[in-house]
């Protein structure tokens, strides 16, 4: 082994480094004006042994200085759960072995496509032994994700180099998706909010098995639900409210194939379907349902097996968060018969998809029809926001009337196919992407209350 590869090994050189500092190489363009005069008046060799001679004294000087420079630590403290697209905060916490008098610049290194609000820190060291650095990180693709180590840049005495270290720090963390959906349905938001309007209604219950509560009785109520032992006990008629079964399954397929891939405003039509598909599975999962996942391209991705109550949640939500599309076509047909043996009768079978593949897929019409004969079929997809703006736009040239002609016409093909989807047992959702969420849990609600009931 070569000498400097030794050298290289020693630890005082792994991740540490020492650089001239601007105020260094100004003093040697100094020495070196200084020199030039000298020569001019015919004592160069003088005034370059002086020039030089207090420079690598200062310099000799400094270095000493830097081995009493006290050692420097940190940490990082993150939560280990991000959510896409959302400022997350960061901590840096340095600390000294000594008292520290200097400035220090700080950089972290986070991952590669991380936005971060500040990418390099200047601190003051005042003789403290602890400082702190917050910063946020927004993500920009979910799934696992390092942060790296630290690197912190100190000023000499003098200023005339610089300290550089290295310091470890890795850090693993999850990117979710945004679980603004889960947390609404979590504090009671869809129990008393109606899909359009957005104003309070009376929460409303289907003619069920299942019971309910007990009210004051209503001249419309069937007689046969008055509470006989209630209306003794309060001294006025009562009648029982019954509420759909629980308990019914509930199947959720996320289409990952290539055009799931598309991106609109920073994130694909998978992040949005992932978003709207685990707010869903958290309202089903609130009434009382079972919820299975389903991810697949050409081939299967995920299965998640059916399971109740919201503690299943927190297994759907790893099992999926790191889905990536795949850049192939997706096989309806393949992931329904893989599915499909585990499905009791009567599940309401939910595909997250792409628009043009609800509208012009032949696999899907297959998967469709087969799916309609036992169970329910819910079809989500998401309407394309260019096409809107495209419509909206002002037309100035020939270009642009061409374009919205095409786009009027794809929009009236795929009308007429979703119009063809909807049947009894078949309802085809296409909204925006801003309301898929949203639109998909209030459909869930009144396919509970009027179908299964």
């Amino acid at each position: 082994m070569m000498f400097w590869q030794k050298l290289w090994k020693l630890q005082w050189f792994q991740g540490r480094a020492v650089i001239p500092a601007p105020r260094f190489l100004r003093l040697v363009f100094f020495s070196v004006l200084i020199t030039g005069f000298g020569a001019w008046w015919g004592l160069g060799g003088l005034f370059f042994l002086l020039s030089n001679g207090i420079l690598l004294g200062l310099v000799a000087i400094e270095l000493l200085q830097l081995r009493k420079m006290p050692k420097f630590g940190g940490k990082r403290e993150a939560k280990a759960l991000f959510e896409l697209g959302e400022e997350n905060q960061i901590r840096l916490s340095l600390h000294a072995s000594a008292p520290a008098v200097g400035t220090m610049w700080v950089r972290d290194d986070f991952p590669h496509g991380f936005s971060v609000n500040q990418r390099t820190f200047q601190i003051e060291w005042k003789r403290e032994t602890e400082q702190a650095i917050v910063y946020t990180a927004r993500p920009h693709r979910r799934g696992k994700h390092f942060f790296h180590d630290l690197h912190v840049r100190m000023e000499s005495k003098w200023k005339l180099f610089h300290y550089e270290e290295r310091i470890p720090a890795r850090l693993a963390v999850d990117v979710y998706p945004r679980l603004e959906p889960v947390r609404r349905v979590k504090q009671g938001f869809y129990r008393s909010m109606p899909a359009s309007e957005g104003q309070p209604i009376a929460r409303v219950f289907g003619r069920g098995q299942e019971f309910s509560h007990i009210r004051e009785y209503r001249p419309d109520d069937d007689p046969r639900q008055i509470n006989w032992m209630g209306t003794a006990r309060r001294g006025k008629l009562v009648s029982n409210v019954y509420q759909p079964e629980t308990g019914q399954q509930v199947a959720i397929f996320i289409d990952c194939g290539r055009l799931m891939g598309v991106r609109n405003d920073g994130e694909s039509r998978l992040d949005r379907a992932l978003e709207a598909a685990l707010g869903y599975a958290a309202i089903a999962l609130d009434r009382g349902e079972q919820v299975s996942v389903i991810a697949f391209s050409n081939r299967m991705l995920r299965m998640i097996p059916p399971g109740k109550g919201m503690a299943y949640l927190n297994k759907i939500i790893e099992g999926v968060y790191d889905l990536a599309p795949d850049d192939v076509e997706s096989d309806y047909l393949a992931a329904w018969e893989a599915a499909a043996p585990f499905l009791k009768k009567q599940t309401l079978v939910t595909l997250f998809t792409d628009a043009a593949n609800v509208a012009f897929a032949d696999s899907l019409y297959r998967m469709v029809t087969l799916a309609k004969k036992r169970h329910l079929v819910l079809t989500v997809s998401m309407q394309e926001p260019k096409w809107t703006e495209i419509l909206q736009k002002e037309p100035n040239h020939e270009l642009d009337v061409y374009r919205q002609i095409a786009v009027e016409e794809l929009m009236s093909e795929r009308k007429k196919a979703l119009t063809r989807w909807n049947h009894k047992k078949v309802i085809a959702l296409d909204v925006e992407p801003e309301r898929l969420a949203s639109s998909v849990i209030y459909s869930f609600l009144d396919i509970r209350c009027r179908i299964w009931t």
